[in-house]
């Protein structure tokens, strides 16, 4: 029997534990929101980053409910379908 290959790169555990926090936001937030076929989960890789790098530190769970309906200029990632009539304010 051979040996399984040894991967090359050491495991960026920095990555993938702001991948983790970022997955939890991302999940809970979609529990939250009553029309969840409207989000759009790929829009958190452009807006967890910014999020992760702010309160990396804070519960993401936690933090999904106190920012739910604020995702500001990141909403046209979250809901890129919603397109709102020129009067129309958006919730976030």
């Amino acid at each position: 029997m051979s040996k399984p290959e040894e991967t090359p790169f050491p495991r960026n555990h920095a990555l993938v534990q702001a991948l983790a926090w970022i997955s939890k936001f991302a999940h809970a937030w979609k529990a939250i929101e009553p029309a969840p076929h409207r989000l759009s989960i790929d829009g958190f890789i452009i807006w967890g980053p910014a999020l992760y790098e702010k309160h990396g530190k804070d519960d993401p769970v936690a933090l999904a409910a106190r920012l739910y309906g604020k995702s500001g200029e990141y909403s046209k990632y979250l809901y890129p379908a919603h397109e709102p009539d020129a009067g129309e304010a958006l919730p976030f």
